[in-house]
């Protein structure tokens, strides 16, 4: 009776610790988590970022704006923030003054944020250096033609923004990429996209090439990534043979990636029949554009073989009568 008493007043011990969030471990068990490392906490998971999150997780999180009168959203997905390029910032790194008080002034949100000084007092850590960027902002269509209140901001969501990853397809790239412009440019989704009328079949395009890719000086590409520099439509490329010929310039960029990748996925013959061959010249590869020449050449004199033996056959037919 007495082992008996002693087993429940250990079982109901535990229970009671159990449902105080306390966790009940054997000596063993207590020496070796005493001494496992702690590792500190990074991002949303630092106890300022959670103090943040406790209302900024709620996607009904939003405001009306008084001047503009739209709706601004304060909501943070928890997953598309853990997979950005941010992940490893809490929120006091960036957002660091005025917000004391619940809820927060009105003047807090004014802080005037910059990635590029922001970058490049990160140097250490890693962060990549933004100066090149910034100088071709300020030659964008954006910035010249004054457009209000434009900014990094305007285009690239701090909290879910990240880069073009090795291994994305090229789908993914265009659709991320096309995604950013056209949440904007909503009117260019129309049959007849205005400005584009001449493009033939303009939402194929859309699906198919960036518009970073036309919409670019030629000069100076970087293979990394696209200029920032957006032209305007006046200046924009439109020549049709700088994308649909071999050594493409506008797509020096996009499609020798996805040349490259279709080669290792599906080999070098497969991949210059795979690279959108509709036009001689797109598949880059000199042996299949000789090829489709030569097919081409033998079905024309097939066709005029044709009809001249046919002419031959009517006129004899005729002179036998």
């Amino acid at each position: 009776m007495l082992m008996l008493a002693l087993a429940g007043l250990l079982l109901s011990s535990a229970a009671l610790a159990s449902s105080a969030g306390l966790v009940v471990v054997s000596r063993g068990d207590a020496a070796t988590a005493s001494a496992a490392p702690l590792h500190e906490e990074q991002g949303l998971l630092k106890e300022d970022s959670q103090n943040c999150m406790r209302c900024h997780w709620m996607e009904t999180m939003a405001y009306r704006d008084r001047d503009t009168g739209k709706i601004v959203n304060l909501s943070i997905d928890r997953e598309a923030y853990s997979h950005s390029v941010h992940s490893e910032l809490a929120c006091s790194d960036c957002h660091d003054r005025g917000y004391s008080q619940y809820p927060h002034r009105s003047s807090s949100a004014d802080e005037a944020l910059n990635c590029v000084d922001c970058h490049e007092g990160r140097q250490d850590d890693g962060a990549p250096n933004l100066i090149g960027l910034k100088h071709e902002f300020e030659q964008s269509v954006h910035v010249t033609e004054g457009v209000d209140d434009f900014s990094c901001f305007s285009c690239h969501n701090p909290h879910t923004f990240h880069p073009i990853r090795a291994g994305d397809s090229i789908a993914q790239v265009v659709a991320e990429t096309n995604g950013t412009c056209l949440d904007c440019h909503t009117e260019l989704l129309t049959p007849v996209p205005k400005g584009h009328d001449w493009l033939p079949r303009p939402q194929a395009h859309w699906s198919s090439v960036r518009c970073v890719d036309c919409h670019t000086p030629l000069e100076g590409r970087i293979p990394e990534r696209p200029s920032h520099n957006l032209l305007a439509a006046e200046d924009s490329n439109r020549l049709c043979v700088e994308c649909h010929s071999k050594g493409s310039a506008l797509l020096s960029q996009l499609y020798n990636y996805r040349s490259e990748q279709a080669r290792e996925e599906k080999g070098f013959f497969s991949q210059a029949i795979y690279n959108d061959a509709y036009i001689v010249g797109m598949t880059r590869n000199p042996w299949m554009d000789w090829i489709g020449l030569v097919v081409i050449l033998l079905m024309i004199l097939g066709v005029g073989a044709h009809g001249v033996g046919r002419y031959l056959a009517y006129r004899k037919q005729g002179t036998s009568q």
